[in-house]
């Protein structure tokens, strides 16, 4: 937090010494007397003393915070280091946090004594309950004079974002497809991007990136040549969750939305340690589409749009598939995380399987988190259109071993970047 950037004012807190002072003011005019001038010298020196006392506190109180972490799960341990430090002349016989972030059970609310010429150093800590975006800030500062009489307030308004993603199983019952350009045989069709298998050579052409050049064959036969690349052995794969408000059944970490929630982050996860493409698309009030890709930084931007997901949408799984298919390039793999009472979408998952793209289906069997309807039906369709199909029950995923002591952990990079860290 910047310090510069805060803003100082003194308040009255109490108005009856006040009052008090302008009656005896009266009465010393009024009815001249050394009683009354005694009490006025000595009230009216209480409250200069008392401003005094919080104007100098104004001047050299002040304090910061640091987050240790913007990038956390849940069950990790968010915590900040908090300093205040007093440089004026007076004591700060008290001095009071009053924190306004947002994040759920974590409270930085707490009354220190730093007394003067003193830095006051402590450490907050709380486990994190819920993934979501929040807002660490505004915060302020209070303290006040011996008398109670003036109050001083430094606020410090800046705020910023933390994100806490759900946390990533070690162990999942879920195997990732290998799409239809499976196994150790190259693929045939050429890609346009770089891959980690190096084809061939061609001779440039305008818009081809530099970085592809291949010199030693440029320099062979004295004109610009470029690396083509086989595409990757196994296809991209897509993850889609059915985030319609109606198909959903529980409440809270072992409700239908939460379980789809960390059984996604498991599976990027997953793909991401294979080095495999990994997209996602979940459709919820607003729908969310991030396209294929590799490595750490990838796997960063699925763990945030699924740590800001809300099963809200009005999106039906028909609708949702057929979307996928126009956005999921043939030979890529789907992952479907449903909880659907009825199979009226399986002719667009056929039709999708049609298309070239390989589906999986991952159906969570509704009577075991509390609603109505049988998964066997459509399992058994599914299973008929030659496509692979898994029943999770209430129970089955859980919460990971390793919450709260979570190992797969993310640390963004001053670059912007998310690399794992043990």
């Amino acid at each position: 937090m910047d310090t510069a950037a805060s803003k100082v004012n003194i308040t009255l807190r109490l108005r009856l010494p006040l009052l008090s002072l302008f009656v005896l003011l009266i009465a010393a005019f009024v009815l001249p007397d050394r009683v009354w001038n005694t009490l006025l010298v000595g009230l009216g020196g209480m409250f200069v003393v008392a401003y005094g006392w919080v104007w100098y506190l104004a001047q050299g109180l002040e304090a910061k915070r640091q987050t240790e972490s913007h990038w956390v799960a849940v069950g990790d341990v968010l915590a900040e280091t908090f300093e205040v430090w007093n440089h004026s002349l007076v004591p700060a016989l008290w001095v009071q946090v009053v924190d306004g972030s947002n994040v759920p059970g974590y409270q930085a609310a707490v009354v220190r004594s730093p007394g003067n010429e003193r830095v006051d150093r402590w450490r907050q800590t709380a486990v994190c309950q819920q993934r979501g975006q929040y807002l660490i800030g505004p915060w302020s500062i209070r303290t006040g004079d011996p008398f109670g009489i003036f109050i001083m307030t430094r606020r410090y308004p800046q705020t910023h974002e933390i994100i806490i993603h759900p946390p990533i199983h070690s162990r999942l019952p879920i195997s990732l497809p290998a799409g239809h350009s499976s196994g150790r045989k190259r693929a045939r069709q050429r890609s346009h991007h770089a891959t980690l298998n190096a084809a061939t050579t061609r001779p440039y052409t305008p818009g081809d990136a530099l970085r592809l050049i291949h010199w030693p064959t440029t320099a062979r036969r004295d004109e610009l040549f470029v690396r083509e690349f086989d595409l990757d052995a196994t296809g991209n794969i897509w993850i889609l969750l059915d985030m319609q408000a109606s198909a959903q059944v529980g409440r809270g970490m072992m409700g239908t939305e939460e379980q789809m929630v960390l059984m996604a982050a498991a599976l990027a996860a997953r793909a991401q340690r294979q080095n495999r493409a990994v997209g996602f698309a979940g459709y919820g009030r607003r729908p969310t589409t991030i396209p294929a890709g590799q490595g750490q930084g990838q796997l960063w931007r699925i763990l945030r749009a699924l740590a800001l997901i809300r099963a809200d949408g009005q999106t039906d799984l028909t609708a949702a598939l057929y979307d996928l298919g126009r956005i999921v390039n043939r030979g890529s793999a789907a992952i479907l995380i449903t909880p659907a009472a009825d199979a009226s979408w399986i002719p667009q998952l056929l039709h999708l399987a049609q298309q070239g793209i390989e589906s999986t289906v991952v159906l969570l069997d509704r009577p075991s988190f509390g609603g109505h309807g049988s998964p066997h039906l459509i399992r058994d369709a599914v299973h008929h259109l030659g496509l692979n199909c898994l029943v999770i029950h209430q129970g089955d995923i859980g919460l990971p071993d390793s919450v709260p002591h979570q190992k797969t952990k993310l640390r963004i990079t001053p670059l912007g970047k998310a690399v794992e860290v043990s």
